[in-house]
């Protein structure tokens, strides 16, 4: 089967930043139409779950709880009757806080990538020395810089070092500063505009759709202790509770960050609370999993053509295969079943 993992999905191209790495959502309709006509179907996670799936089953996924997702996504999916399975952090329902991930992917679209990496290399500077023990700028650069299919070395360099590099106190006032410089808004206002809420949350979960965690803080699970880990999905579960199915929750790994000991810990907080185990972990290696974000313009230049015409490129599908393997090995499959 293949699982296919959204993000951003909105009219990129007229908003207030057309920087921003997502997905158009024209683009995304053509897609599902791509898809349906090509034979595969859709199936929900309950069908995943119940091992109700074939090799052309496809679950669509939503992560981090844009609300992209309820006035975008939601009508689409409602009226074509697709069901989707969505996930995001409880931090932005439960205390209204922009995630530090999200504000930088709004630092990185509203400003030049070398005017941001100046000023990073100028609040390491100022911050070096007395409170915190940070490696020296070029030495953080060589370590972090490497360039990957769709970011340069020096965006690569700005999230992994602000995403887990630095000490979370560090990296959480460095992110703030860039935020307030290069952005400028209210952490309370932006918060609305980014993220659904729980009523709509609700709305979605009564007209079909599917819910699982993404932990609480977003954190890379797999750098967490274990006690840190069992706490941060611990207050996921508070905060949607009556949202996820309470019999089987799924637990989606933010960044993909899963390890051995990640899923057995997740295993064990769902056996405490009396959840089947259903699956073995190693089941995961026969799943596909394939990152949607960027993926028409890739098609576009690789196999496809004019992208208007992206329903009608019999090459679509050999491009597909290559990129799930791809993911499948460089990037491990997100989702815990």
């Amino acid at each position: 089967m293949y699982i296919i993992m959204y993000h951003y999905v909105r009219s990129i191209a007229k908003s207030r930043y057309p920087g921003i790495k997502g997905l158009e959502l024209e683009f995304f309709r053509q897609q599902l139409e791509f898809l349906r006509s090509g034979g595969y179907q859709f199936v929900c996670m309950e069908d995943v779950l119940d091992g109700n799936i074939k090799k052309n089953s496809v679950l669509l996924t939503f992560d981090d709880g844009y609300i992209d997702h309820y006035t975008n996504v939601f009508p689409f999916l409602h009226r074509e009757g697709i069901p989707g399975f969505f996930s995001m952090p409880g931090k932005i329902i439960r205390e209204k806080k922009v995630l530090d991930v999200n504000k930088i992917h709004f630092i990185l679209a509203s400003a030049p990538v070398e005017k941001i990496k100046a000023m990073v290399f100028e609040r390491l500077d100022y911050y070096r020395g007395a409170e915190f023990d940070i490696p020296l700028n070029r030495e953080l650069y060589g370590t972090l810089a490497k360039a990957s299919r769709f970011d340069s070395g020096d965006v690569i360099f700005i999230k992994r070092l602000l995403q887990a590099e630095l000490t979370e106190r560090l990296r959480n006032m460095i992110t703030e500063e860039l935020f307030q410089e290069f952005v400028g808004l209210c952490e309370d206002a932006f918060v609305d505009e980014l993220y659904m809420n729980m009523d709509q949350v609700r709305m979605m979960k009564r007209e079909g759709m599917e819910f699982g965690i993404h932990g609480y803080d977003h954190y890379w699970m797999n750098r967490l202790k274990k006690e840190e880990l069992r706490e941060d999905i611990g207050a996921a579960l508070n905060v949607f509770g009556d949202v996820v199915n309470g019999g089987r929750w799924v637990c989606c790994y933010p960044y993909g960050s899963y390890s051995d000991e990640v899923i057995n810990q997740v295993f064990e907080m769902r056996r405490l609370q009396g959840c089947p185990r259903m699956w073995e972990p190693t089941y995961r290696g026969s799943m596909i999993f394939l990152e949607f974000q960027g993926w028409i313009q890739m098609i576009s230049r690789q196999k496809a053509g004019n992208i208007r015409n992206i329903n009608k490129s019999p090459g679509i599908l050999s491009f597909l295969r290559e990129v799930e393997l791809k993911f499948e090995y460089d990037r491990g499959v997100a989702f815990f079943v």
